[in-house]
């Protein structure tokens, strides 16, 4: 057991509890616990300068720290460590962050909770602002977060992520058809018409074909591996299944979920990042959203990289974060 120093103190709505943190000038290694609306978050910050900018990283799912924070964190977020400063957020729910009453799980408590956070990191950082960058369903709340408080925000970065769930699953389901077709898989075929017939009810044939094609989501990436020397079973016990529900117990809202029309109107600096083999949130998605947004903004599509970049294409991602970040050059 870790010797844990507990003391609890009120700011924006939180209960704060300290769990371990080197000094504010200087190299940051902090973890904490925040009560956010019923819900305990549990929040990383790592960075070799506290004075530097600070990213938060909002992982997809929802639910999912394991393979959606875990391998953004070990790799493109160490590397961001080295310029930036970073914090990594457990949402509501998931991984480390404790277990929530399913009626508390919407997206209008998690678009809460990162207001909470950001207002806790502004002031205990002092900062103006932050960078947000979100994965896949990460990237959508980011987005819901950036059209309620644009003032909070210094850029913003979406990877893998769509603002329409509507258009997202429609893209998703013409590639996903376009490959089954080509492949001659007659079995896809017949459970993606399923999932034409009535898409609310069988939204996971879509998802689980669509995380099959072109590749797969692994990619040729060891993800049981990666799960092994990363300890993820012994660290998270029961996180599939864990995972699973609380993204269930989310899914008839995450479908109506769309930012489309409200987004487009703001001026944050965004970088749109995806896969050319994602056929999950496909690039005629990204580059739908993109058009759209009238801000400053770059738009990567990353070779050979399906829905985790920062697995399958972990230094094409790193340039183009650090090209946008740095000088808000889109890299080539």
């Amino acid at each position: 057991m870790l010797n844990v120093k507990w003391f609890k103190f009120f700011l924006t709505g939180f209960t704060l509890t300290f769990l371990s943190c080197h000094a504010l000038a200087g190299e940051v290694d902090s973890k904490w616990w925040l009560e956010s609306n019923g819900a305990k978050l549990y929040l990383e910050v790592s960075g070799r300068d506290s004075s530097k900018p600070l990213i938060l990283f909002l992982h997809g799912g929802p639910g999912d720290v394991e393979l959606g924070l875990i391998p953004f964190q070990v790799g493109v977020g160490r590397a961001l460590e080295e310029k930036y400063l970073v914090a990594y957020l457990h949402q509501r729910g998931a991984g480390r962050s404790l277990e929530v009453r399913k009626d508390t799980l919407t997206i209008e408590n998690n678009i809460e909770d990162v207001h909470n956070i950001v207002s806790f990191l502004k002031k205990r950082y002092k900062k103006d602002n932050v960078i947000l960058i979100g994965h896949s369903w990460g990237g959508a709340l980011a987005a819901l977060y950036a059209r309620e408080h644009p003032d909070d925000l210094e850029q913003v970065i979406f990877i893998s992520s769509y603002q329409s769930a509507e258009e997202q699953a429609q893209t998703s389901l013409n590639a996903t058809l376009q490959w089954a077709k080509k492949e001659g898989n007659q079995l896809a075929i017949q459970e993606l018409k399923q999932y034409q017939e009535s898409p609310t009810e069988n939204y996971q044939l879509l998802s689980k074909w669509a995380s099959r094609a072109n590749g797969g989501i692994a990619n040729g990436v060891d993800i049981r591996g990666f799960i092994a020397d990363e300890k993820i079973n012994e660290q998270f016990p029961g996180w599939q299944e864990r995972r699973g529900n609380l993204a269930a117990e989310m899914d008839n809202e995450l479908q109506a979920m769309s930012v489309s029309g409200d987004i487009d109107h703001l001026k944050l600096p965004a970088l749109f990042v995806v896969g050319e083999n994602d056929t999950i949130t496909t690039p005629s998605q990204v580059r739908a959203d993109y058009k759209r947004y009238r801000g400053s903004k770059c738009l990567m599509i990353l070779k050979d990289s399906h829905h985790l970049p920062f697995m399958d294409a972990q230094e094409k991602l790193e340039k183009a974060l650090f090209g946008f970040l740095d000088n808000g050059h889109c890299a080539a």
